[in-house]
């Protein structure tokens, strides 16, 4: 048997009750009471979100260059600028499928003619419940203007492919979430 097909039930918390500490528009914060299989209990503080999802939407440029489309944007925990893939948060009713299509034509006016889900991960399993959900879009196509937020200010970007697979963009290592999309599109492309 090998150490990765082992039960490790014997590191599982169970969870006895919780409660909502904050709640909020994007995330709420929860209070979990759980005791450990060798009866030692806690309580523990986490991030409780709907799923995200973002999408890797390939094109060309204008010079012929393979590029992502991308998203330029300020960040407000990081107090920074960042280069992303198109992505949020994925509303109730919708599959977060739908969800990255959403994003990716309501962000940068592109669509696609179908999505292909690639990856999923948990942003942070330390402290939050949800998942992020990575999508590669084919059949690209420019269709309509931004639809954005009353609170976002996105720039769209063509960044060639080898500028990001090469690291030389650092507005786009600086987000965690973004290299875990990039780790998927590496596994799933070869490149």
């Amino acid at each position: 048997m090998s150490e990765y097909s082992r039960n490790f039930q014997h590191l599982r918390w169970r969870e006895a009750s919780r409660h909502t500490v904050y709640e909020g528009r994007i995330f709420d914060v929860v209070q979990s009471q759980r005791a450990s299989e060798d009866g030692r209990s806690g309580s523990f503080i986490f991030v409780s979100s709907a799923d995200w999802a973002h999408i890797i939407a390939v094109t060309y440029n204008e010079a012929g260059r393979e590029c992502f489309v991308m998203v330029r944007q300020y960040r407000q925990g990081g107090d920074c600028i960042t280069v992303e893939f198109p992505g949020g948060v994925v509303d109730g009713a919708e599959d977060a499928g739908s969800g990255a299509l959403r994003e990716l034509e309501e962000e940068t006016g592109f669509t696609a003619a179908r999505v292909e889900e690639i990856g999923i991960t948990n942003p942070n399993p330390a402290i939050m419940d949800n998942r992020v959900h990575t999508y590669l879009a084919h059949g690209v196509t420019r269709e309509s203007a931004q639809d954005l937020d009353p609170n976002e200010i996105v720039d769209v970007e063509l960044v060639p492919v080898d500028d990001i697979l090469a690291g030389t963009i650092p507005e786009f290592s600086t987000h965690a979430i973004m290299l875990a999309g990039l780790y998927w599109y590496r596994a799933y492309s070869g490149r």
